[in-house]
């Protein structure tokens, strides 16, 4: 016979049955902590195997970069021992689209050369007597803005021997393109006009109406135009 705490007594069966009720309580916890600790295993290796392969494409990626950077290198290299510059490259790219740029802002522009300036001349009554010339009625309305600027170096000679001078064009921006193109058209039909009649001081010469041209490809121009003459060519 036992007893219990009560100081109830037992039998040997039921003392029995007590602790293999015991018994599988504690392996029934027991069970259910290996259940759990089973799901966090589970899922420990899920999370290891998620970062695993982050760290796969991470270093896939940083391959990747790698021969990228590689392959900029050698072409640096390659471009240093022909003797071209990158950085050289990407100024003359952007000194190219400036240029293009201020281009495009003298789109209605047109400079009108080898006129002789007179004290009291008006370059908007000039350009209109110059438009009449060469069949192109203007307006004032036409006319934003018309100046004169320092034009070509030209070398004189008069009786007290060799001067440099600079005749003055006149730049005229006009209200509208068509407008600026029927003034080139004119010139080029009627290439022997003459400042007869526009009040110059001078006797009458030949002027010159062409676009209005950046500083770059004013340069540009004049060159073509020397190496035309050197070599004789017709057309250029």
């Amino acid at each position: 016979m036992f007893w219990t705490s009560a100081s109830t007594p037992l039998c040997g069966d039921a003392y029995s049955a007590a602790v293999a009720a015991i018994v599988s309580l504690d392996l029934g916890l027991l069970m259910v902590e290996l259940r759990a600790v089973r799901v966090e295993i589970q899922e420990f290796r899920k999370e290891m195997e998620l970062e695993m392969a982050q760290l796969g494409s991470s270093m896939s990626s940083c391959n990747v970069r790698i021969d990228g950077l590689e392959a900029r290198i050698s072409a640096l290299k390659q471009r240093a021992s022909t003797g071209h510059s990158s950085a050289d490259e990407v100024v003359e790219e952007l000194r190219s689209e400036l240029n293009d740029r201020d281009q495009d802002l003298l789109a209605n522009d047109v400079e009108i050369t080898n006129i002789p300036e007179a004290p009291s001349d008006n370059p908007i009554h000039i350009i209109k007597a110059v438009g009449i010339k060469l069949g192109v009625q203007l307006e004032e309305r036409d006319i934003i803005s018309a100046e004169r600027v320092v034009g070509k170096q030209i070398n004189a000679t008069s009786s007290a021997g060799p001067a440099v001078t600079r005749l003055l064009a006149i730049v005229v921006r006009l209200a509208r393109r068509d407008l600026r193109d029927e003034l080139l058209a004119g010139a080029r039909v009627r290439r022997g006009a003459t400042t007869a009649n526009l009040g110059t001081p001078s006797l009458p010469q030949r002027f010159f109406v062409n676009e209005r041209l950046t500083k770059t490809n004013r340069r540009l121009f004049w060159m073509v135009q020397d190496a035309a003459h050197l070599h004789n060519w017709r057309f250029v």
